[in-house]
């Protein structure tokens, strides 16, 4: 049976072409994904390791808001175990230059990703870390001048003598190049500007704290024994009060290294098993691929099976034979996947480094995992899927020689039954979910447990669907066409489990669209609507990226005296909890926002009692949140720095103000900027007290579109500022939104693809089983056109009923996601109608798409030698 197998396999190896290539795509995708973030993985580590060399200990502080203060650094580079100290810490910067036109206008240097910075420079004899030299140009000194990387300046086109703006959270400076600088760092793609330390100091930092030094140890001195001594140092110093305990940790260079690495890898796992999720959902549509194959290739081969059964073939060797089959397309299958895997990492690393952000070439890793992993999940899924058409092919009776046909013709009543039954279960779930009163987890679950029972449910009782919807769509469709277009509807119709099949593939793909299409359609027009209804001022200045950066606090000045603005109020956010702060597991991390100005800007804020108009030190608090915490208006409230790897450390008190009615925007506390400022040093935010939005309300002294060109003028400087309407400031959350489901479909197409095979893996099959009726058709006189089109519509059909039933599932579903999820901001229910009717008017061209090949062939049957077989 062996031989049967094999031999049966390579005399018709076009059927199961691409049978194999729905498991290729899915084995493909899963692993890629292990490829590319195994590679990366390695890229990072050396890229980190690179970074650390030669730095034998580190002195970091316990969180950028526990910060070091630098009257250290000379206290660690006095200790004789210390050969050198370098302050290590930078900061981020966005970095332009300007074009030269005649309306001064400027560019920002793109860095695909990549960061920039600015950090001190040291003397090549003083480095603590990788070596790096001036190569061309002078060493920078003072406040204006800077050195920038090789790899920066060559892919930037950087020249020495070039002026750069450089804006960080403080503002706007100009700095002049002076010289380029190689740096033995296993990485490329970001621009590091290096200035003399004084001048980095005083420019870039609050001038008095820090979060990292690096240190070399003195000849003879083991890493170990240099951090034993600055341990017993720091000691020494918290008891002159130098340094606090609990702020500062001690590592070796290498211990660091590995800490970054091991922060890296655990945000690269979260990428790997996003991408394998897909790779997996790939390979679930290609069951129903793989299992409508072979119970077409079983119904074909009826005759062979049952002369073989009568010939004294087991009933188990003929499953077994199927069986093997199988194997070999899962094996080939999983094989090629690996290989197209292969190239479809180094396709992503080409796309990143295309965008500039200069990944060090590690080249791409194959590991023991992306190859087993994807080769037995392929041949698993491949296996498990052809086991049903394995048992049906395996119960053949030998009188069945006698007769072809496909043996698939049992009752669908208990198939049917069991599918409404789990259905109805699943919608139940689902509707229970919504109206229960639970936390959102519970219920998040339910709504998941409902979903996979109506899928489940829905692939059983859909052959008993498909019939009179799938003739009722033909019926429709098909009235253009005349006796074509019957004949296409009743053909459609003739194997409701086949149609059934073919087009629950396309299903669960357009099911996911979908659900995700409307989750992410009701995100943007909730966010519509708490901006609409909790903003209100005339403009609002942001920094890029929908406030990823923030605003340099210089601009506030320019802001308010630009001509026609009559109140402007600067919005940010600080790791200060207000109120008393639990330890152990309990503690809330809350953090709270911070004003500069008057909060009544903003719009929507409705006082409950006291003042809201925080115009001296204190913190004004949702009426709510103060009632729960039985706060009261005139208290004085403790400021607490809290974050999830420190105890929390107060680090002042606040008097409550007053209190509002709850509001999207400002949340749940609000702390005035004049409370903050006499502690910003102590909370880590002497340099980074940041502010992500300015609001704006005209004097009325000027029209909006002069108020809008003024604040545009008075914060042109800042290149990094964009001046929009409550409409617009939405719209650019938004675009985030719009990002990530960009991201969702263009994974998801790879379910769809898969999809699209089957359909034409069916038609093509479907074609070679009724050669005999094509036959019979052309005999009495059917043109080849009116073939083409028959095969045509019927695909158009089976595409067609996937996706009704798809949207109306994802639909569904997504509504029941979204009822559970309007605790969590999501209160607008928005149905996504432009994707719907895309995909629905999408899948009948997938249709045509996919019955090209089938039709042509469908048409080129010659009646005679059809009729004969």
């Amino acid at each position: 049976m062996r031989r049967i197998s094999l031999r049966d396999l390579a005399a018709h190896k076009v059927r199961l072409i691409l049978t194999v290539l729905a498991v290729v795509l899915g084995t493909a995708f899963i692993a890629g994904s292990l490829m590319f973030t195994a590679s990366l993985q390695k890229t990072f580590d050396a890229l980190t390791e690179s970074t650390t060399k030669g730095v034998d200990a580190v002195v970091t502080a316990d969180s950028p808001h526990s910060p070091l203060p630098l009257e250290l650094g000379p206290e660690l580079a006095g200790n004789p175990d210390v050969s050198s100290l370098n302050n290590a810490a930078e900061t981020q910067v966005v970095v332009a230059r300007e074009t030269g036109d005649s309306d001064g206008g400027t560019e920002t240097l793109q860095t695909g990703g990549a960061p920039a910075f600015v950090m001190s420079w040291y003397p090549e004899e003083d480095v603590v870390g990788p070596e790096w030299s001036i190569v061309d140009g002078d060493a920078p000194t003072g406040p204006d001048q800077v050195a920038v990387n090789t790899s920066a300046a060559e892919s930037q086109d950087l020249s020495i003598g070039d002026e750069l703006i450089v804006v960080d959270p403080n503002g706007r400076h100009t700095v002049t190049i002076s010289g380029t600088y190689d740096i033995d760092v296993d990485g490329g793609g970001f621009v590091g500007l290096a200035m003399e330390e004084p001048s980095f100091i005083d420019t870039f930092t609050d001038g008095e704290t820090t979060t990292l030094f690096s240190l070399e140890a003195s000849d003879g001195v083991t890493e170990e024994q240099l951090t034993a001594s600055l341990e017993a140092q720091l000691r020494e110093l918290e008891a002159s009060g130098v340094v606090d305990a609990g702020t500062y940790e001690v590592k070796t260079g290498a211990e660091y290294g590995e800490e970054q690495g091991e922060m890296i890898n655990e945000q690269l796992s979260f990428v790997n098993y996003f991408l394998i999720a897909f790779g997996l959902i790939a390979l679930v549509v290609g069951t129903f691929i793989i299992a409508n194959t072979f119970s077409m290739i079983v119904a074909q081969r009826t005759r062979e099976f049952a002369l073989l059964r009568s010939l004294g073939v087991s009933s188990r060797q003929i499953t077994g034979s199927v069986v093997l089959e199988a194997v070999v397309v899962g094996i080939i299958g999983s094989a090629l996947g690996a290989a197209a895997g292969f190239g479809l990492a180094n396709g992503i690393f080409a796309v990143i480094n295309a965008t500039g952000a200069g990944l060090p070439d590690s080249g791409v890793q194959v590991t023991a995992a992306s190859l087993a992993v994807p080769l037995v999940l392929g041949l698993i899924v491949t296996v498990m899927s052809a086991w049903a058409p394995a048992r049906r092919a395996g119960a053949i009776r030998p009188v069945e020689a006698m007769r072809s046909g496909d043996l698939a013709s049992t009752s669908l009543r208990g198939r049917t039954v069991a599918g409404v039954v789990l259905t109805v279960v699943g919608i139940a779930a689902a509707l229970a979910s919504v109206f229960l009163d639970a936390d959102t987890g519970p219920r998040a679950s339910l709504v998941g447990v409902g979903a996979l029972a109506v899928i489940i449910g829905t692939f059983l009782f859909s052959p008993a669907l498909s019939r009179p919807v799938v003739r009722g769509i033909g019926s429709v469709i098909g009235l253009p066409f005349g006796p074509v277009g019957r004949l296409a509807s009743t053909n459609s119709g003739r194997n409701p489990r086949r149609t059934a099949t073919t087009a629950f593939a396309l299903t669960l793909g357009v099911a996911l669209v979908a659900c995700i299409g409307m989750l992410g359609a009701s995100m943007k027009a909730s966010l519509s609507e708490m901006i609409g209804e909790s903003v209100t001022a005339d403009y609002t200045l942001t920094g890029p990226t929908g406030g990823a950066f923030p605003v340099p606090m210089a601009a506030m000045d320019d802001v308010r005296e630009a001509d026609g603005v009559g109140e402007a109020a600067g919005f940010g956010y600080v790791p200060v909890t207000v109120g008393e702060v639990p330890d152990g597991p309990e503690a809330e991390y809350a953090g709270s926002g911070v004003i500069d100005g008057n909060p009544e800007v903003t719009g929507g804020l409705e006082v409950v009692d006291g003042d809201l108009s925080l115009d001296r030190p204190g913190v004004i608090a949702d009426a709510t949140v103060a009632e729960e915490k039985g706060w009261t208006v005139g208290e004085t409230l403790p400021l607490n720095v809290s974050l999830p790897d420190a105890p929390a450390r107060e680090v002042g008190g606040v008097e409550l103000l007053g209190t509002y009615e709850p509001h999207e925007i400002l949340g749940e506390t609000l702390v005035s900027w004049s409370a903050l400022e006499p502690i910003a040093t102590s909370i880590g935010a002497g340099n980074s007290m940041s502010i992500f939005s300015i609001f704006v309300n005209g004097d009325g002294s000027v029209s909006d579109q002069t108020l809008r060109t003024n604040l545009e003028d008075a914060t042109s400087d800042y290149i990094v500022v964009q001046v929009l309407t409550s409409e617009e400031f939405a719209g650019e959350q938004a675009v985030l939104i719009d990002q990530m489901l960009n991201v969702l479909y263009a994974l998801l197409a790879l379910a769809v693809i898969v999809a699209v095979l089957g359909i034409i893996n069916t038609l093509a099959l479907n074609v070679i089983e009724r050669r005999q009726e094509i036959g019979m058709l052309r005999a009495v006189g059917t043109l080849r056109g009116q073939v083409r089109g028959m095969i045509v519509l019927e695909a158009v059909q089976i595409a067609l009923y996937g996706a009704v039933v798809g949207v109306l599932m994802g639909l569904g579903l997504g509504w029941a996601f979204l009822k559970v999820l309007s605790g969590e901001g999501i209160g607008v229910t928005s149905v996504p109608t432009g994707l719907v009717v895309t995909m629905v008017v999408g899948s009948a061209v997938v249709g045509v798409i996919a019955a090209a090949g089938p039709a042509v062939k469908a048409a080129r049957t010659r009646p005679l030698e059809a009729i004969a077989e």
